[in-house]
């Protein structure tokens, strides 16, 4: 089955609150449990459409991330 997690599913899933809703790589590679060159190879071959990036650094939103994670 291939259901999205629910916002409630998430947050209980992790302390939310430990995590800021928009996330650094390193902050991203903690909360998935990935070294952070593993995230970039992750993102460069498109499985995070989470990722943002705005001029040089690179963001997550949380909850995406975790979202796309789980697939």
């Amino acid at each position: 089955m291939n259901r999205k997690l629910a916002a409630r599913e998430i947050t209980a899933a992790f302390d939310a609150t430990a995590w800021p809703p928009i996330l650094t790589p390193d902050e991203a590679a903690r909360l998935l449990r990935l070294k952070v060159s593993t995230l970039y190879r992750h993102v460069s071959e498109g499985r995070y459409a989470a990722a943002v990036k705005r001029g040089k650094p690179l963001r997550f939103w949380r909850d995406r991330l975790v979202q796309e994670f789980m697939r």
